[in-house]
């Protein structure tokens, strides 16, 4: 029932600072059939199909918008976000990074602007943006930024790509903006980490923004999580009957 809610806006524990959650269903990257197509679920929260990179929730600035009200986020959010979706792009190959809703948090102070432009001048793919809830914030994002705002549904293929949850008929949709975890338990802590959650006619990913909380997610019938973990994608087993 927390599909298609808007998550609070808590911190999430790092999942750098994770217990060891590994298991024979884990790998860096895992590639599974949707309609006929092939589609890589990437433990740095991004999925891959053809030439396009696509992520969600990236939250552009919300360490700026936090800090500006007293709470004490560590500096370099920024840079370690858009370092990763640099990264992803080398690994990947990906000619077109595509961002299901939320690029920005809220209205981007100066400081942020420039810095978002000197990474993008650094990028030679095509960014789009099927645009989002906080992305209102921001209307007229800045030229430098060279995003391609799409329309709120986005058709290719079999897939369907919008920013909230929604049935679109006769394609399988990926959507953002549920901010999905799984809950997994080590020797001493349950932690959560930020997921994929698989059903039959759609799939959430998982925010690409590392301060962002969002509602735990359990496997069942029709349901299948992959918490990313240290890098990796690790399927949660369903509980058993």
């Amino acid at each position: 029932d927390a599909v298609g809610r808007e998550p609070p806006d808590e911190e999430r524990r790092d999942d750098r600072d994770a217990p060891t959650a590994r298991g024979p269903h884990a790998a860096a990257a895992m590639t599974l059939d949707f309609c006929g197509e092939s589609v890589t679920l990437l433990g740095e929260r991004a999925l891959s199909w053809n030439d396009l990179l696509v992520v969600a929730d990236v939250h552009l600035g919300k360490g700026d918008h936090f800090r500006a009200r007293g709470l004490p986020l560590p500096p370099g959010e920024l840079n370690d976000d858009l370092d990763r979706l640099a990264a992803l792009l080398r690994e990947t190959g990906a000619r077109r990074l595509r961002v299901l809703g939320d690029l920005v948090h809220g209205a981007v102070k100066p400081a942020t602007m420039a810095r978002v432009a000197e990474w993008r001048r650094g990028i030679d793919a095509k960014v789009e943006l099927v645009p989002g809830n906080h992305d209102r914030h921001a209307p007229i994002l800045p030229t430098g930024w060279g995003v391609d705002v799409l329309e709120s549904v986005v058709m290719e293929g079999p897939f369907a790509f919008v920013h909230e949850p929604s049935v679109v008929a006769g394609a399988f949709v990926w959507a953002g903006h549920v901010h999905p975890t799984v809950a997994f338990s080590g020797r001493a802590d349950r932690l959560r980490f930020p997921a994929f959650v698989l059903m039959e006619n759609a799939g959430l990913l998982p925010a690409f923004s590392r301060f962002t909380g969002g509602p735990v997610v359990r496997p069942g019938p029709g349901v299948r999580t992959f918490g990313c973990v240290e890098g990796e994608v690790v399927e949660q087993d369903a509980p058993r009957t």
